[in-house]
Order: C-alpha cells, then sequence, then structure tokens
C-alpha cells in the first residue's frame, strides 16, 4: 500500500493526527493510574500572563 500525498497533506492528515492520538493515550493512561495531570501540565508558559480579574 502506498500513499500519494504532498508534505501539507502528510502533515494535516498523517502525522498529527497520530500526535494527538498518542497524546491523548498517554494522558489517558497517566489519570488511569492516578497521576495528577491536567491541563496547566501542558501549558505552564501561560502563568506569565495570568492576571487576577477586575
Amino acid at each position: 500500500m502506498a500513499f500519494d500525498m504532498t508534505g501539507d497533506q502528510h502533515a494535516r492528515d498523517w502525522a498529527l493526527p497520530q500526535f494527538y492520538f498518542h497524546a491523548v493515550m498517554a494522558y489517558a493512561i497517566l489519570r488511569n493510574q492516578g497521576i495528577d495531570i491536567g491541563k496547566i501540565d501542558y501549558m505552564p508558559h501561560m502563568l506569565a500572563y495570568m492576571r487576577q480579574p477586575g
């Protein structure tokens, strides 16, 4: 079997879905094993922009 696709198509239709699938499965396995992991663990760089509302 062979796929005829451009680099953009490969990234969008093959590589990114594969990456996200494995990232989500790793997250699910860690959560299932009792690891306390959440959204903030994936984006600590956003803390630099956090402020109190008002």
